[in-house]
């Protein structure tokens, strides 16, 4: 896992299962992962929470126009 699809579809399903609490979950898991040694794991759960963030957030990216 690691393409973007796949980082929005996780982050998605987060949603669905935690809403508001996605991105720290997403964080949560990247810490263990990051305990176990696994760096590339969490640095694809800090992607995925991130994604998350975004997706929840209201305020709309830098640069993006609404047709």
């Amino acid at each position: 896992m690691g393409t973007e699809s796949d980082i929005f579809r996780t982050a998605n399903l987060l949603i669905e299962e935690y809403g508001e609490m996605a991105p720290p979950a997403a964080f949560i898991r990247a810490d263990q992962l990051f305990e176990k040694g696994d760096l590339t794991g969490r640095r694809i759960w800090l992607r995925i929470g991130k994604t998350a963030e975004d997706l929840l957030s209201e305020k709309r990216p830098g640069g993006v126009s609404v047709h």
